[in-house]
């Protein structure tokens, strides 16, 4: 079962009715696996009210003051819809998905800021749909003793089936040009990984591969941002820099990209200098959009080796299905600042196993949010 908890601001309006939209999610749910929590202090002041206007729902009441503390051990069945700022509380301590309801005028600040944008309950329940399904990977292969490299999906319209194709360009126009419509399905999708696979629980720092530009105004930013929200990691100062923009992947061809490898990254990027003496021996997950032939994970993954770091996950929303290259590097210098000087040691590629399932994954999510 899932519980949907609901801040009393979003269950009623300034005049204590029930909002519309809650007689709409009831219907919503009527052949749903989901409970529905009302979250507040006063039970009693407004459980007369459901029952009249609300007739044979089954609605349950959650006090405030006792979700406010630690209640759950595993926060996957559950999502919080806030509106006050107290909500921030009930959600972080138990890394529970924090909604934003668009369709409420007055929510606070907080709300705002940490909880993620969804336009309605129809939505909330396509997300919930999405949640339930299976954790199917694209890719999942060791790049080396230290270093695990996951694909979400398929990036590669090529190599799709069925609705696959409409979902790589859903994500596509997401990841690389910021459209906001299917932001949750990407989202969510990973999720599904995040939450319901343990060897993302004790991940000490979260991080994001910056852009060719060095700007981290891009929808993956935002998603490792939320991912420490939820996983209550507050190290939210970026590890990699991008001192100087880079020409980006796309105006190269297959041959300069795997010639020219990690080089392009090290030359435009060192560590953030409030990391130094902090990465030994700790467990580094860094994300990115797409990975095609590697260079820029390769670039991480040699920085974090030579910072004597415990374990790497590397995690690309999508795979163009393209040979990964592993490059090792001998690194020599301050690498919190440009002019580090790299030697390559060697160079090799290997192919992912595709996961077929994966695309089933895919077609799923493609027929819930058309619903």
């Amino acid at each position: 079962m899932y519980f949907l908890l609901i801040s009393r601001n979003v269950f009623f309006d300034n005049n204590d009715e029930i909002r519309k939209e809650i007689f709409e999610l009831v219907k919503l749910v009527e052949e749903k696996d989901i409970q529905i929590v009302l979250v507040t202090r006063s039970k009693q002041k407004y459980k007369e009210k459901i029952e009249a206007d609300l007739p044979g729902a089954n609605i349950k009441y959650g006090k405030r003051g006792d979700l406010s503390r630690k209640f759950v051990d595993n926060p996957k069945n559950i999502m919080l819809v806030g509106a006050v700022d107290e909500d921030i509380r009930i959600a972080a301590n138990n890394k529970i998905l924090l909604i934003n309801p668009l369709w409420i005028n007055d929510v606070e600040s907080n709300i705002e800021k940490y909880g993620f944008q969804l336009k309605n309950f129809k939505q909330i329940i396509q997300c919930i749909d999405i949640l339930s399904l299976d954790t199917e990977l694209f890719y999942d292969f060791k790049v080396d003793d230290l270093t695990r490299l996951i694909a979400v999906s398929n990036a590669n319209k090529y190599y799709a089936v069925e609705n696959e194709g409409d979902m790589i360009e859903k994500y596509k126009r997401t990841l690389k040009y910021g459209n906001e419509d299917y932001k949750y399905a990407v989202y969510f999708h990973y999720l599904t990984m995040i939450i319901g696979m343990e060897d993302f629980h004790d991940v000490y720092y979260w991080m994001s591969v910056p852009s060719s530009s060095g700007s981290n105004d891009n929808n993956i930013y935002d998603i490792v941002k939320r991912t420490r929200y939820l996983l209550k990691n507050s190290r939210k100062d970026e590890l990699f820099i991008r001192h100087t923009p880079a020409k980006k992947s796309t105006y190269m061809d297959s041959n300069d990209r795997i010639k020219q490898g990690a080089k392009r990254h090290f030359d435009t990027i060192h560590l953030n200098p409030k990391y130094k003496g902090k990465l030994k021996g700790k467990k580094i997950c860094v994300i990115d959009d797409y990975v095609t032939y590697g260079p820029s994970f390769e670039c991480m993954r040699n920085l974090l080796i030579n910072e004597g770091v415990s374990e790497i996950i590397l995690v690309a929303i999508g795979s163009f299905k393209k040979p990964y290259y592993i490059e090792d590097y001998t690194i020599l210098g301050n690498v919190y600042e440009p002019g580090y000087t790299y030697q390559l040691e060697s160079k090799r590629r290997i192919q992912g196993i595709v996961n077929e399932k994966s695309s089933e994954i895919i077609n799923q999510i493609h027929n819930i949010i058309k619903s």
